[in-house]
């Protein structure tokens, strides 16, 4: 596993409640061919960006390491300051 793939994993509550982007996450990764159709409209049909957030962590953990290190960097882009503050947390615990 690599630490990118940490990063997504140990941060997994904090990422639920914390990313407001989360369409604009999804779409990205759509676009690259990461989700598909189906499980884009259930992430779309969420009432809540936690909801959306859940929906998305089942694509996550299904599409593998991959598919976490693309949101990864996905993250990165669009959410800088969440990304700075959760990596200040897992980089502790190295």
């Amino acid at each position: 596993m690599s630490l990118k793939t940490e990063f997504v994993d140990g941060n997994y509550a904090a990422l639920i409640q914390r990313v407001t982007l989360v369409m604009a996450i999804a779409d990205e990764l759509k676009n690259k061919g990461m989700i598909h159709d189906e499980k884009y409209s259930e992430i779309r049909a969420e009432q809540t960006n936690q909801g959306k957030m859940r929906k998305l962590f089942e694509v996550l953990n299904s599409g593998g390491n991959r598919v976490k290190k693309a949101f990864y960097y996905v993250l990165r882009n669009h959410e800088p300051a969440l990304f700075r503050n959760l990596g200040k947390r897992i980089y502790s615990w190295c």
